[in-house]
């Protein structure tokens, strides 16, 4: 019986599902080549008609994720032409935050897996990619918000950069303090602060007036904090 190939899509898909799988549970760079083929079940020569290496198959991973992100930012916030640029601005963090919501279980499997040290790489990659995709989009936000009057920042792509780089140091310190919350309820307080600092920083980069920006809300971090909360007072009798 003759073998019927697969398609091309479908099978970079498995390649790249079985890939990110095994990131996540062993880590980057303990996960081998020949740990991704005998998963999905296919030669080497296969992998490497797809990928170049495997920190090509990383890259692509990355890129998928960080694609889905984009194709969502494009059509609920860059296509609102009536919305204003204050608006949009609230709007773009408001909609990768409720993506990231609707995945809430998957979140925070991933927070616990990314945020280990083996897996600093895939990390890195995520912000680079994020960069690469969403900094455009956040750079057409802020000239819409220069033209109207709204913002009045030194530079639109250094600016926009630069809240970029702030956003990847808070998310460094926040996931710490999230997957502590077990221990430390108390962390949620802390969380809420160093947002609303964030919050509170964007508003004077951009030369936005004080209040404009809106993007935290403590139910929200409830939310990627309560298992671990739930655990803690059920440890304690439920005192």
């Amino acid at each position: 019986m003759v073998r019927v190939s697969k398609e091309y899509d479908e099978r970079l898909n498995e390649l790249l599902d079985a890939g990110q799988q095994l990131f996540f549970q062993k880590g980057y760079e303990l996960t081998s080549v020949n740990d991704i083929i005998e998963k999905v079940g296919v030669a080497k020569g296969t992998f490497y008609h797809y990928f170049n290496s495997k920190d090509d198959l990383l890259d692509k991973i990355v890129e998928r994720w960080t694609l889905a992100s984009l194709e969502r930012v494009e059509r609920l916030v860059m296509n609102q032409e009536h919305l204003n640029a204050v608006e949009k601005l609230n709007l773009f963090f408001i909609t990768i935050r409720d993506y990231k919501v609707e995945s809430l279980e998957l979140m925070k499997m991933l927070m616990k897996v990314l945020y280990k040290d083996e897996n600093l790489i895939m990390r890195y990659k995520m912000f680079q990619q994020s960069l690469k995709w969403l900094t455009p989009e956040f750079v057409k936000i802020i000239k819409q918000g220069i033209e109207e009057g709204y913002f009045n920042p030194a530079d639109e792509v250094e600016t926009a950069e630069l809240i970029f780089s702030m956003s990847l140091s808070l998310s460094e310190s926040t996931v710490k303090l999230l997957l502590e919350a077990e221990r430390k309820p108390e962390n949620i307080d802390k969380i809420e602060r160093k947002l609303r600092v964030y919050q509170s920083s964007l508003e004077k980069i951009l030369g936005a007036s004080t209040g404009s920006i809106s993007i935290v809300e403590r139910r929200i971090i409830e939310l990627f904090a309560k298992e671990e909360t739930d655990r803690s007072i059920k440890n304690k009798g439920g005192k």
